[in-house]
């Protein structure tokens, strides 16, 4: 197409950047991939390595949402490269994280942390407050998974308190999240249900329906594990609902199945006749 040729690689790349924030957002994930190789192809040709950097990071995060983790590390890693040989530090701890959240799924925790940490130092040397807090909000998440829960609620803390701070409430409903999840690992379960809700309050202003679905779901759980079996049911409903919209099939089946699970209670007022 017209996008392999140098003359209209420029406009292709830049509409793919485009393009691609759409898609992920709205989890349309086979397309996303398509453009992120486009883009990757098209800033090739360009010559603009800076530009090259980004789309293969771009490509990294689609093929992590394509369930192929390991692709997309050796993605982040080109990213990562080409911004350190470019001395574009910013950029470098962009590619880290990312490179981060791709280890984390392919199961490699521990790598995963070092990259976050890596991240998060990159950010704070270069005067970026609202990305650090990123940094933090995912190195808590590879921390929660090696079992260190203490320091994992720190991050999460630390990464809610910026988001604030800066304004970003959308990524603030996910550090509470995420927040909660750490609490619920540690076994605070009444603290981790006022993150969630916490979360729910955050998110009410987005139509992020994948990330309400997920939270209303984690709730439904802190709600099971503390006897609270009707708002349980109820929660697990609202998620299937939330997934549905999310256009998650197997979550909201997911969560419905749990629903099922919790039959509804009589009616209290129910007569004879």
């Amino acid at each position: 197409g017209w996008g392999r040729e140098e003359r209209f690689a420029d406009t292709a790349m830049r509409l793919a950047f485009c393009l691609a924030e759409y898609l992920a957002w709205r989890r349309h994930f086979d397309d996303l991939l398509t453009v992120a190789e486009a883009a990757r192809k098209s800033a090739h040709l360009t010559g603009d390595r800076l530009a090259e950097a980004m789309a293969w990071n771009n490509l990294g995060n689609a093929l992590r949402n394509a369930g192929r983790a390991e692709k997309a590390i050796d993605a982040h890693t080109q990213a990562r490269d080409l911004y350190q040989t470019s001395g574009h530090r910013h950029g470098e701890a962009i590619a880290w994280g990312n490179l981060g959240n791709a280890l984390l799924v392919a199961g490699r925790a521990k790598k995963a942390i070092k990259a976050h940490t890596r991240a998060r130092r990159l950010y704070r040397a270069v005067g970026d407050s609202h990305r650090e807090a990123v940094a933090w909000n995912n190195l808590g998440c590879a921390l929660q998974e090696t079992g260190q829960v203490k320091g994992a609620i720190h991050a999460h803390t630390q990464a809610q308190t910026i988001y604030r701070a800066v304004g970003d409430h959308h990524r603030e409903a996910t550090a509470w999240n995420n927040l909660g999840n750490a609490l619920f690992r540690a076994r605070r379960v009444e603290e981790a249900i006022e993150a969630y809700n916490k979360s729910l309050d955050a998110f009410a202003d987005f139509e992020d329906w994948y990330g309400t679905g997920q939270t209303l779901y984690n709730l439904a759980v802190a709600h099971d594990t503390a006897r609270h079996l009707v708002q349980a049911r109820t929660t697990w409903l609202q998620s299937a609902n939330a997934f549905t919209r999310a256009n998650a099939p197997a979550e909201a089946a997911a969560s419905r199945a749990r629903a099922a699970a919790h039959p509804a209670p009589p009616n209290p007022h129910s007569q004879e006749h």
